[in-house]
Formats: C-alpha cells, structure tokens, sequence
C-alpha cells in the first residue's frame, strides 16, 4: 500500500486547472454569447485513431473548392468511454475559418484551428483560442457535457473482470481525522489498495464520478462546477491512480 499522499491546498489549484495542454482560459461561469454559424466554404472531415492508447491520432482532411488539406495530429490524449461525436464540436465562424474542440483525458480542452491563406489551408493546435470562440463551443454547442453530465456520487462499487482478475472495483470516500480540512480515498481491486488525500477547502464537495466502470475521477465540486484531482483506473487488472492537477 502507498503511503498517504497530501495534494496541498486546493484552493490555489484552480489557476491550473488547465495546465497541460489545455486551453488557457478565463472565467468559463459567465454566460456565452451565441454565436453565428458562418456557411462554410468547403469541407472539414474528422478522423480517430488509436482510441485504445494514452494518445490518440487524429487527422483533419480540409477542403475548399479544388485545394484539399490533410494534417495529422499524434498526441491527442482523449477522454475514453465516449463515442466520437460527443468528443469534439466544429464551428464555422467564417467561411474559409473553422475551429475544432476537442475534451481530453482530464476533461481539459484543445482547439484546433483550420484557415484558408490565399490559395493554401493550414490546421494548427491553438493553445489560447479567442474567448468568445471556446465559450460558445463549450456552453452553447456542449463540449464536455457527455462528462459533465455523468452522475458524482460520495463512493463507487462496481463489480467486473479486468484482465484474468473478478473483483469489486471500490472507491471509498471518508473524512480524514488526522489532516485537517481533508477527505481520505481508499481505493480497491483485485487485492490491491491504494490511499491518498483529498483537500476539501470550505465550501467545497468530494465526489467520486465513474466515467466507464473502470475509470473513475475523484475531485471536488466548487460552487456546482466538478474539478478533478485524481484519476483512478483499472487496466488489466491492475489499480492505479494519478494526480491530474498540479498545485501551486
């Protein structure tokens, strides 16, 4: 068993709820404005590759009138459990200018941004898209909402065969006696547990959310908003966990 890990002050971590390769943003909470679609001038189609790896492949192919584009991106960790069409949203907001948004592993955002330069099209990863751009992609057209939306709950159990390995998938939530301010996780399968500690400032709420019955978040709601802290997986029969936001 893993010592008790002490994730720090969670009241900071919201400055970096989107490190690591996600969108850098500002207030998500305020209403968006609804956008326009533009009547595109072409085409874009979406491709994915690799669903059942870490990183994921994704190819564009863009088209308008004789030019075609394709581009390849190989990094794209996405969130598993979900069809492709609830991973991503596209908007026109110009005829030759079209963005792509996708959810990630960790329910952070990357944008993809598809253009027309005279007679060439290029696709680029946008890390800091517009404001106005993401609001609207994410609160109007619903990127994310298929996380968002799946059920939080204060434990989870879950009976399944992962690997060669028929166990009850257990996560356990329970205030810590000892940290100040805190809950404990306790995690479970196949003989194996893990431990570790959950910040849990005032005003806030733990939560445990499955999001397929052998991945399952645990973080805390702040103000009705989910952020997650920690991941916790089984894969082929084995119980692991990672931090997903770092604090400062």
């Amino acid at each position: 068993m893993r010592g008790i890990i002490i994730a720090g002050a969670l009241a900071l971590a919201l400055a970096a709820c989107n490190s690591g390769g996600g969108a850098t943003k500002g207030d998500t909470t305020a209403a968006a404005e609804v956008l326009e679609s533009a009547k595109p001038a072409g085409t874009l189609e979406v491709a994915l590759k690799d669903r059942n790896k870490d990183t994921s492949a994704v190819t564009f192919t863009f088209a308008i009138d004789t030019t075609r584009y394709e581009k390849t991106f190989n990094d794209l960790p996405l969130m598993p459990g979900l069809p492709d069409t609830a991973l991503y949203r596209v908007f026109w907001d110009q005829p030759n200018s079209v963005w792509i948004g996708f959810v990630k592993r960790n329910r952070d955002t990357r944008y993809y941004h598809g253009t027309q330069d005279g007679p060439l099209l290029k696709i680029l990863w946008v890390p800091s898209p517009p404001q106005r751009i993401y609001r609207h992609i994410e609160q109007n057209l619903g990127l994310g909402s298929a996380v968002r939306d799946k059920p939080r709950m204060g434990n989870y159990s879950k009976a399944l065969q992962s690997g060669r390995i028929v166990d009850t998938f257990r996560i356990t939530l329970q205030r810590a006696e000892q940290i100040k301010d805190s809950v404990i996780v306790m995690a479970h399968f196949g003989g194996s547990d893990e431990t570790f500690a959950l910040p849990t400032p005032q005003g806030t709420k733990p939560y445990v959310q499955p999001i397929t019955d052998e991945l399952c978040y645990v973080g805390l709601e702040i103000e009705g908003e989910p952020l997650e802290v920690f991941e916790v997986t089984v894969n082929d029969g084995r119980l692991t966990y990672k931090q997903l936001r770092k604090i400062k």
